[in-house]
């Protein structure tokens, strides 16, 4: 019956990954020493190539995300205690007196 078809259906895809291995700190190192050997660039450039790499350092630094993660979290948490207190006090001192109002 499948004879023959009027669509065409699809071949399966191939995916093909070599592994890589990656140090970060190795190819740091070696765009430090590079920069170092290549002199003829101004100072100004040299300061360029510095700031942004400790910008793209600091942004894709898991350490630093941690860290900013952490604070956040702390900070959340302290908001939401400070407002169960907050809230516990109101319901515990005002309630009472807020009932006795209505109802005397």
């Amino acid at each position: 019956m499948a004879l023959f078809s009027f669509f065409k259906t699809p071949k399966h895809q191939k995916f093909n990954y070599i592994p890589r291995y990656y140090n970060p700190q190795k190819e740091r190192l070696e765009e430090i020493i590079n920069n170092a050997k290549a002199g003829n660039s101004t100072d100004t450039e040299r300061v360029k190539s510095r700031i942004s790499q400790n910008f793209r350092r600091r942004s894709y630094s898991g350490e630093y995300n941690r860290n900013v993660s952490r604070r956040s979290n702390i900070l959340l948490l302290a908001i939401i205690i400070t407002l169960f207190a907050l809230a516990y006090l109101l319901l515990t001192v005002y309630l009472p007196r807020f009932m006795y109002q209505i109802e005397g």
